[in-house]
């Protein structure tokens, strides 16, 4: 349906919208003052630019109704895991899997430099009892020892912004307007910022989960009404172990349309 149509409820778009940006160092706010309010010097990365430039004949505006964040990282689970309940049970591995050994006095004849994921080098089956293999590294058909942090995926918020009437958004004279932040847990790989962006101004021609609405209250979509002109930037909170960033890097999946 044309944009130049009248009494759409809701409203329809013309063409569908779907920008991604990875986010790695572009940190944004302070952790010392508790704030997401962009600093002096920060540069959070453009999501969704409607015409920022004023130069498209054929942008009216749009709206944004999902943001999907997913880590760039991943880690394979480890098969076996030795401690004091497993370490006499027999195992064939073959290269790549992983032993997570979570006590090493789980070990009987076996030898290893401390807990954490050991992966299987070798380029035969190795069998045995999990706590009587060797898994110091440095065996031509030995293990590779991760730590025992590997696959711990820390917690990372991510803040969004609203700018609008510029291409050169300066942090001091607030032109970066925090809309919301959404925080990946930790150990999680994707999720979905639904439950905390804004309503939409239309109800929902659907039926769905009323739990807590009064007797006349609308179902409500959610999402981000951009008018032309606007942009949606996205960074890394400076917190914790992000203090510089997410370094494995995270891509930001927004979807809606074009009016």
């Amino acid at each position: 349906m044309s944009s130049t149509s009248s009494n759409k409820q809701p409203l329809l778009v013309d063409r569908p919208l779907i920008d991604t940006v990875r986010v790695t160092t572009q940190i944004v706010g302070s952790s010392t003052s508790n704030t997401l309010f962009v600093q002096g010097g920060q540069a959070p990365s453009i999501l969704v630019d409607m015409d920022a430039t004023q130069s498209e004949d054929n942008n009216s505006g749009g709206v944004v109704d999902a943001i999907i964040i997913t880590r760039n990282d991943a880690y394979r689970a480890a098969e076996y895991t030795l401690d004091l309940t497993t370490s006499g049970n027999a195992v064939s591995l073959v290269s790549g899997q992983i032993v997570s050994i979570t006590t090493t006095g789980a070990m009987n004849t076996g030898v290893a430099s401390g807990v954490g994921a050991y992966t299987y080098t070798g380029a035969t089956t190795i069998t045995g009892k999990l706590g009587a293999l060797n898994y110091s590294g440095g065996l031509a058909s030995g293990f590779l020892y991760q730590g025992v942090g590997y696959g711990n995926q820390p917690a990372v918020t991510f803040a969004f912004y609203l700018v609008r009437g510029t291409t050169t958004p300066i942090p001091a004279s607030g032109d970066y307007r925090l809309m919301f932040s959404k925080t990946v847990a930790a150990n999680t790989a994707s999720v979905d910022c639904a439950d905390v962006m804004p309503s939409l101004a239309y109800p929902m021609p659907a039926a769905g989960n009323t739990t807590g609405l009064g007797t006349t209250a609308p179902l409500r979509n959610k999402g981000i009404y951009l008018e032309r002109g606007d942009r949606i930037y996205v960074g890394v909170f400076a917190d914790g172990p992000n203090i510089s960033g997410y370094t494995p890097g995270a891509h930001v999946i927004a979807q809606g349309g074009f009016f």
